[in-house]
């Protein structure tokens, strides 16, 4: 009898802190307070935000109808629409508004995502070959910029190095859209 209770005590214990970590992982008013410190940045909890300053950028991660929306938002609004991500999921969304696709050459890049841009050249120069690089290292690409935001919407934000890649990766592309101011 005791070795039965010590038995379901051992498989107990580390099953509960297995599942307890992953839900403190996977709620963001749980794991952004710890999160947001790392990043240098701020956190508010109603609702769950993290928000503030990087790479001279305001910057924000927020929760979205499906995961997580992290966001920078342009100096001064541009002309351009750029946006980034699986090539169903883009031609779906495009709608009225239909950027020229990017044609970079880059078969394992536009095998998996569709890269558009309101102005080809821009697009060209936007997604050079490091660009395309980080965004193929990426497990999960859906950008969208267009006015004075450039935004991505991913599954979930809970490890610092992932999230300042994403902040990173969207500083390239709003330093890029603002060579193109609106008129």
């Amino acid at each position: 009898m005791l070795f039965v209770l010590l038995a379901v005590v051992l498989v107990a214990i580390p099953m509960g802190i297995y599942y307890w970590r992953e839900h403190k992982l996977s709620t963001p008013s749980l794991q952004w307070p710890v999160l947001a410190p790392i990043l240098k940045l701020d956190y508010t909890p109603s609702p769950p935000r993290i928000y503030g300053t990087r790479n001279g950028r305001q910057v924000t991660i927020d929760a979205h109808k499906s995961g997580v929306r992290v966001a920078t938002i342009l100096a001064r609004p541009s002309r351009l629409r750029v946006e980034v991500g699986p090539k169903e999921e883009v031609a779906a969304r495009a709608g009225m508004v239909v950027p020229d696709p990017v044609a970079a050459g880059d078969l394992a890049f536009e095998e998996r995502l569709l890269a558009r841009c309101s102005d080809k050249n821009a697009g060209l120069q936007l997604f050079d070959p490091v660009l395309r690089q980080r965004l193929m290292a990426q497990s999960h690409v859906d950008i969208l910029g267009q006015g004075a935001m450039v935004q991505w919407v991913v599954p979930a934000v809970k490890y610092p190095d992932p999230a300042e890649d994403l902040l990173d990766i969207l500083t390239v592309i709003a330093e890029e859209m603002e060579r193109f101011p609106e008129v």
